[in-house]
This record gives structure tokens, C-alpha cells and sequence, in this order.
């Protein structure tokens, strides 16, 4: 008997392995069986994007920061940060006017693109490196400020656009020798879109939409993964639809629209996408402790529709502890020995 019992046991056990998919042995083939609505349900993919220090934004020093927090968090993708003194890029003040801003060396973001070929060489084989593209948009506010783009979209707006075509061409630049170093992934976060832009007729339809396309689409063509960033660091948004023909493979939105909460279901209904989210990138990943961070994470993940989301925030988490970061990554995985991936 005792011995029939056990025959039956492991019978019962070899069924529910077989009925059980793997979890896949890199993290290219985790992100690979997500997207194609093959990866068990019982493994949510996850990654937490920071800002690093001022000593680990260039360099070797920044390759190394960025490994050793792939390490800590064992997120699923390896995003590489857009840090490159965006700033100092031409500008306003009393010596300089729209008139007299000139075009910036197109090949600009080599530095960073030294730092996204060296992450490539090292781990690229067995996780998807996927630099950060800003928009154009991104860049000009940066260096512009916001007052001064909104009101050259009144009166100046063949100057706004002539300007923020000299970034746009270094920034196609960046992604096409991205590409010839082997990448395949990119992260396109946008802005441009926020309710403080209504009153400008056109600002959006005009200015920020060709430009973003023009690159996004150059990010997309033969890439494996992209992820779509809408970013409301910079202002609420009252409306997502007019993003919706925006390339993306999986879509990181806002958590809010106009003081209204914006879940992940809702993301997922209208784009009809994966969609990338659940934590607030101010909340209780910053603010709370790795327990009350694991139980958010799996209430969040219990109401979220499964098998078609990416765990992560609304944006950069830079203030949360290391141990939060790992408690909502861990907990997404839940009982895969992700671990044992190889990086």
C-alpha cells in the first residue's frame, strides 16, 4: 500500500511539472516568452530604474554601477541611464537668443554609447541592455527651460523646432550606433503631452509627436523590446489616447490622470499592450519597509491582469532603500529561483 501510494504521489507530481512551464534560462528568454504570452503566470518579469550618484554617471564607474544593481535587484532587463550633462547642450540666457543656438556635434552621446557597448559586451548575451533614448523634447527642456519652449510654440515655433532638430539628430545618431553594437532593446520615455500644453494649439500634434515618432519608430525597427515611457515627472496628463499609436512593445505609464487614479488594467485596456507599473516611484518602494513593500507588490499584482504585466514603477525610484527594490523584484518573481540565472 504505502508503496502504491508513493507511485501515485510522484505520478501526480511528474503531471503538474509537465502542465507546469520553466522558467526560461536567461533573462532575454524571460522577456522573449512574456512578450509572445508564453512565460508561466506564476513569474512576474520586474525591474526598478535609479539615478546614480554624481561619481557613477560616466565611465567605467558607471558600467560598474550599473552591474552591480542589475546583481542587487535581479531585474529582468538592464536599463542604461541617460545621463550625459544634458544641461550644458547650447541654451538661453543674456548672451544667447534663438537665433544664435548652433547645431551640437552629432556624434555628442558617444560617451554614453561607450557605456551602453561596454554593458552589452559583458552581459548582453544573457540580458536585454536597453539604453534610455530622451526625446528631443527631453533634451530641449532641459536646456531651454519650459517658459521658454512654451512661449517660442507661440511666437517662435520655427525656431523651436529648427533647435530641437539638433538634438533629434544626435539623438538618431546614438540609436543607430546602438544598434550596430549589438542592441536590440531600447527605453523610450516622452513628454511633451502634459495638461500644462493644452492652451497651445498644436503643441503636441505639431511639435512633439513628429519628433517622437521619427525616433521611436528608428528605436523599434529590428529591436526585439521596447518599452514606451509616458513620464509625467513634469506635469499631469488629463489623456493617454493620443499615445496610442506610439510604437512599444510594453507601455509605463502614470499612475494618475488629472487626479483620477489610472491603474494597470486600465493601461492594458487602452493600449492593448503588456504595460509596465504598479508602484508609485514616490510611494511605499521610498517611504515603507521591505515587508510593507512585498505586500503591496503582491496585492498590486493579484488585481493586475495576469500574464500581461512587467512589475516596476511610474518612474526612477533613486531614494528607495536597495532592500525595497529587492522585496517588489522578488516578490514579482515569487518562487522562481531566478537566482541562477547566469549574468
Amino acid at each position: 500500500m504505502r508503496k502504491t501510494a508513493v507511485l501515485l504521489f510522484l505520478t501526480l507530481a511528474l503531471i503538474v511539472n509537465a502542465q507546469t512551464p520553466a522558467i526560461p534560462p536567461s533573462k532575454k528568454a524571460v522577456m522573449d516568452a512574456f512578450l509572445a504570452g508564453r512565460l508561466t503566470k506564476e513569474y512576474v518579469p520586474a525591474a526598478f530604474f535609479v539615478h546614480f550618484d554624481s561619481n557613477h554617471k560616466t565611465g567605467e564607474a558607471a558600467v560598474n554601477a550599473h552591474l552591480q544593481f542589475l546583481q542587487q535587484t535581479d531585474a529582468d532587463v538592464l536599463k542604461v541611464q541617460f545621463e550625459q550633462g544634458q544641461r550644458r547642450i547650447n541654451g538661453l540666457d543674456k548672451q544667447a537668443t534663438w537665433d544664435s543656438i548652433q547645431p551640437i556635434a552629432e556624434d555628442y552621446y558617444r560617451p554614453t554609447l561607450e557605456i551602453v557597448r561596454q554593458l552589452h559586451e559583458r552581459v548582453g548575451h544573457d540580458i536585454y541592455v536597453m539604453p534610455t533614448v530622451y526625446s528631443a523634447y527631453q533634451v530641449a527642456r532641459q536646456s531651454l527651460r519650459d517658459e521658454n519652449i512654451a512661449r517660442a510654440a507661440v511666437e517662435r515655433r520655427a525656431d523651436l523646432k529648427r533647435v530641437m532638430g539638433y538634438y533629434q539628430k544626435a539623438l538618431l545618431w546614438f540609436v543607430r550606433e546602438c544598434k550596430k553594437a549589438g542592441i536590440e532593446a531600447f527605453y523610450m520615455p516622452t513628454q511633451g503631452g502634459e495638461m500644462k500644453y493644452n492652451a497651445i494649439d498644436g503643441f503636441f500634434d505639431d511639435i512633439i509627436k513628429p519628433f517622437d515618432l521619427e525616433l521611436m519608430q528608428l528605436c523599434r525597427q529590428d529591436a526585439r523590446l521596447t518599452i514606451l515611457h509616458i513620464c509625467d515627472w513634469e506635469g499631469t496628463y488629463d489623456d493617454l489616447s493620443k499615445y496610442r499609436e506610439y510604437p512599444g512593445d510594453i507601455v509605463n505609464t502614470p499612475m494618475h490622470l488629472n487626479g483620477t487614479p489610472f491603474t494597470l488594467t486600465d493601461a492594458e485596456k487602452l493600449f492593448g499592450r503588456p504595460v509596465m507599473g504598479g508602484l508609485k516611484k514616490e510611494g511605499i518602494i521610498v517611504k515603507g519597509t521591505a515587508e510593507e513593500v512585498a505586500s503591496t507588490t503582491a496585492s498590486t499584482l493579484r488585481q493586475a491582469p495576469r500574464g500581461r504585466v512587467m512589475l516596476g514603477a511610474d518612474c526612477t525610484v533613486s531614494a528607495a532603500p536597495i532592500a525595497n527594490i529587492c522585496a517588489a523584484v522578488s516578490t514579482a518573481h515569487q518562487s522562481a529561483n531566478s537566482k541562477n540565472i547566469k549574468l
